[in-house]
């Protein structure tokens, strides 16, 4: 099962445009301290379209040698990549990897990376598959409701992140004759409603993963009052980041930067936001990320408690 609190780890570069792969490290570092389950690698909230596909490949590696068999790897796979040989870069260190296939407006071109990957059967035993679902947020009408004139494809799916209106997706799934695991995507967005209707875990930011993993453990166990209340702590910052996509990217790095006393450096692609309105934004919601991360933080320091769900 893919599941847990699986942040998209920011992509932090120098001046002169090159990847910071130090910062890179030390949010796998932090995310792991703090309940993670795994990462996710090369999202829309990462810039993965601003890297090159010798770029994700090169960061897939050197992340690899980072985590442990037991440590969940999702890694986006735009259409332009290799799928096989994005696979066979995970593999050559780990025994299996998740692949999120980002479907665009062509959608053809996505499924055929799949049948890429299922005609190599030594390669596609180790690898469990999703798809990105994101109409509107990506140029696609693709959705999970588009899956049944896809037999073939429906059946190589372990899971789904959906990043679009929960009762379409609740209606989609109900028609769908196998199950599928169901990650959430944009920060935990209309996260209760994605729970509701059976998601098992959350793709956040790296600085929203200590927030949302309580939120998950809770309704995990059944606190479903409780978890709702905590997710209406977390919302307001939830629902300002996931205004656009350079929002979220921004405000996450900054925070996230602030957070792990990272370098913040440039973005490869410039967002159009206004640089003093991003930082006043950026200084608004610093203490208020203090007050809902930070804390927890420290009550579990203080009782000693290892995060549950947390890398070994």
């Amino acid at each position: 099962m893919t599941a847990g609190i699986l942040p998209v780890l920011y992509s932090f570069f120098s001046a002169s445009g090159s990847f910071d792969l130090e910062a890179h490290e030390r949010q796998i570092a932090w995310v792991r301290t703090h309940g993670a389950a795994g990462v996710t690698l090369l999202g829309l909230a990462s810039e993965g379209a601003a890297l090159s596909p010798t770029e994700r490949r090169s960061i897939l590696r050197e992340t690899c040698k980072h985590l442990t068999a037991q440590e969940a790897l999702l890694v986006t796979v735009r259409p332009d990549d290799d799928i096989r040989l994005m696979t066979a870069c995970a593999i050559d260190t780990r025994d299996r990897v998740a692949l999120i296939i980002q479907i665009g407006a062509d959608s053809v071109a996505s499924i055929d990376q799949v049948d890429t990957l299922v005609a190599d059967p030594e390669l596609a035993r180790r690898v469990d598959l999703g798809l990105q679902l994101a109409p509107g947020l990506i140029d696609t009408d693709f959705s999970a409701g588009s899956l049944a004139a896809y037999p073939a494809l429906l059946e190589r799916l372990s899971f789904l992140k959906a990043e679009y209106n929960s009762i379409r997706m609740a209606a989609h799934l109900s028609t769908i004759a196998r199950p599928l695991d169901l990650l959430v995507g944009r920060h935990g967005q209309n996260l209760i409603e994605y729970l509701r209707i059976g998601a098992v875990g959350v793709i956040p930011g790296t600085e929203m993963c200590l927030a949302l993993r309580n939120i998950l453990n809770k309704w995990k166990a059944g606190q479903h009052a409780e978890a709702l209340q905590a997710y209406s702590a977390v919302a307001p910052y939830v629902d300002f980041a996931m205004q656009d996509l350079d929002t979220a990217i921004d405000v996450g790095r900054a925070i996230t930067a602030r957070a792990l006393n990272l370098k913040l450096g440039e973005r490869r692609r410039p967002s159009d936001i206004d640089a003093q309105a991003r930082q006043r934004a950026v200084d608004a919601w610093w203490p208020y990320w203090q007050e809902m991360c930070e804390r927890r933080i420290q009550l579990e320091s203080t009782a000693c408690i290892k995060p549950a769900g947390a890398f070994n």
